[in-house]
């Protein structure tokens, strides 16, 4: 038993690792050079900089990442009570009410200030 959750442990971080080196590459494939030369210029320490890159990042897309990340581990705590919802005593009970309530609430949150919206 113990050698086959190792197993799917090591295939998981290895279709990761795929994933992410396929994703970089692509990212490199369609990189743009952009010529500025106030980029190569000389910081105020006196050392130049390292590379050209220019990373623009949209923050609607970063604040998306954090919520989902977010969302995904709230799902994760609450991925044992599903096995375990026979043995739920009145106090587990509040308190699964209360994390609902905390997902539902950052939901809501997020819709009042348009953070899941892609335009402004």
């Amino acid at each position: 038993m113990g050698d086959m959750v190792i197993f799917y442990l090591i295939q998981n971080v290895f279709i990761f690792c795929c994933i992410f080196w396929v994703l970089t590459w692509g990212a490199e494939y369609f990189f743009q050079k952009k010529n500025q030369t106030a980029k190569k210029q000389f910081y105020e320490c006196g050392f130049r900089t390292l590379s050209e890159l220019n990373v623009q990042i949209n923050l609607n897309f970063s604040m998306m990442c954090v919520f989902l990340i977010l969302y995904d581990i709230e799902f994760t705590f609450l991925f044992p009570i599903l096995f375990n919802f026979l043995n739920l005593y009145f106090l587990d009970l509040i308190i699964l009410f209360f994390f609902f309530f905390v997902i539902i609430y950052s939901l809501y949150y997020d819709w009042q200030f348009n953070t899941l919206s892609w335009q402004y």
